[in-house]
């Protein structure tokens, strides 16, 4: 487990442009690279950053530092990411917009230069590993049912999974976005499937039915992992008294 789990790092000031560009080339080129083979186009948190989980055999895609990254077996090649038509023609697909959902950042010029660095993709990286860890241990809570698989979604840029009984009104997705319109910084969110009880102060984010905790609340934890994990926990309590 890398130190991830008990210190965040800090944001750059263009945060937002950053992950922006790095949005469009995870679902326009990474997922995309899953979606033409499988049909499928979840990604994962992956050494460094995001990527494909294995397909095709040992196939995947991944982003790492400012670099795209090829997998197959043991043979790996690499490419710094320029714009999003270079780096689909390096992994051979055209740039695509079937993972894109309505709060992705448009697809634009291919063309163009993105603009983001590798420590932002390593925060990010972090950001979905730490994410990943704290929700599959919320997935073995007892008595835990319908538990899905911790996916990162290119659409949304969001690693999330599912869990609880929808027709007895306990299902919630539970997640960590990088963050969006309503959200400048990246945050954790319990989004029930049902009404929330509002004078639960614990419910607190008014733009869905649910709750969020932001980026700065977690940086200024002792434990942000720990933290993490008590906010997704009790969301889940709530719901599945």
């Amino acid at each position: 487990m890398s130190n991830t789990m008990n210190a965040l790092r800090e944001l750059p000031t263009d945060f937002t442009h950053q992950r922006d560009d790095l949005h469009r080339l995870a679902y326009s080129v990474v997922a995309e690279a899953r979606r033409q083979a499988t049909g499928r186009f979840g990604l994962r948190a992956t050494p460094g950053g995001f990527g494909t989980p294995e397909f095709d055999g040992a196939k995947r895609v991944r982003i790492e530092g400012h670099e795209i990254v090829v997998e197959d077996g043991a043979r790996a090649v690499r490419s710094r990411v320029t714009s999003l038509a270079d780096a689909a023609s390096f992994v051979g697909v055209e740039p695509g917009t079937e993972a894109a959902e309505h709060d992705s950042p448009p697809l634009g010029d291919t063309t163009a230069n993105l603009r983001f660095d590798g420590a932002t993709v390593g925060l990010l990286g972090d950001w979905y590993e730490l994410a990943t860890s704290v929700l599959n241990e919320l997935g073995e809570e007892p008595g835990a049912v319908d538990v899905g698989i911790v996916q990162l979604w290119p659409g949304h840029f969001d690693a999330a999974i599912e869990v609880g009984d929808a027709e007895a009104g306990s299902r919630a997705t539970y997640g960590a976005s990088p963050g969006d319109e309503n959200h400048p910084e990246p945050y954790l969110y319990v989004g029930a499937w049902s009404d929330v009880d509002r004078s639960d102060e614990y419910w607190n984010d008014p733009n869905f039915s649910g709750a969020s905790v932001s980026y700065a609340e977690l940086l200024g934890a002792a434990d942000p992992r720990s933290a993490a994990l008590e906010f997704f926990r009790s969301g889940y309590r709530r719901l599945n008294r």
